[in-house]
């Protein structure tokens, strides 16, 4: 039974990575800082394929804390999904709140600290439980907003610009992605980062294009294709090539 730790587990996108893989046959370590009913009941039903553990990706120490209970468990694919977008979502006006000349740096470095010290450090507590499993992969969930070619306003429109905290934390996994691809590859090891679309999630908000069920589908299916040649890839949950 191939295994997958996912992150963020308890709502949105990782909630229905935890749904999908579950239903697709395998072991999933699911973590969050608190559980949700939903999440809940499909460890209820999952007859112990889903097991819940406490983790604020935000806390070294319990990262590290996890590893070690952990210890011995093969991971065939570590899914860094947990995120923030900042401390007003994006629907409830989080664009004009990290709009220049509105950096709030303490939420910033918060940011920072969950999107991107976050993955970076579940690779490193995590990886001999990776290199211990059949596939061998570490996928996070980044964002088109991160990548800076498409930050202009000829490719993006009203996209373009803004959303600092959010948008340098995905670039900054981009790179990071890029970094981890090079330095694992004599271990075999596939870094892959990935943006799921505009979805609708609590971070989403309602006006975004992609329902959660479809996007998972897509991110699934780029995990599974994924092979050493393509560690290091930037992609959209539909398979194109997200540029850098």
């Amino acid at each position: 039974m191939p295994t997958t730790l996912i992150t963020g587990a308890n709502r949105g996108i990782g909630l229905e990575l935890v749904r999908q893989y579950a239903a697709d046959g395998w072991r999933v370590i699911a973590c969050c800082r608190s559980a949700t009913i939903d999440l809940q009941e499909i460890e209820n039903n999952a007859n112990g394929a889903v097991s819940i553990h406490t983790l604020d990706v935000a806390d070294h120490g319990a990262i590290d804390q996890l590893a070690a209970e952990l210890q011995g468990t093969s991971i065939d694919v570590l899914l860094n999904n947990a995120g923030r977008y900042g401390r007003i979502a994006l629907a409830e006006g989080g664009i004009e709140d990290q709009a220049f000349g509105n950096s709030n740096y303490a939420d910033w470095e918060l940011t920072m600290r969950v999107n991107l010290f976050g993955p970076m450090k579940m690779a490193e507590a995590f990886i001999e439980h990776i290199g211990a499993g059949d596939q061998k992969k570490i996928v996070t969930i980044t964002s088109f907003l991160g990548s800076s070619t498409l930050n202009t306003q000829q490719a993006s429109g009203a996209f373009a610009g803004g959303m600092y905290a959010y948008r340098t934390s995905k670039t900054a996994v981009n790179i990071m992605t890029r970094s981890m691809a090079a330095d694992l590859e004599d271990r075999g090891v596939i870094a892959l980062a990935i943006h799921p679309g505009w979805v609708k999630t609590d971070m989403g908000g309602a006006d975004a294009q992609v329902e959660p069920a479809d996007s998972v589908k897509g991110i699934r299916n780029v995990i599974a294709s994924a092979t050493i040649a393509d560690s290091g890839a930037l992609s959209v949950f539909d398979g194109e090539i997200l540029p850098p």
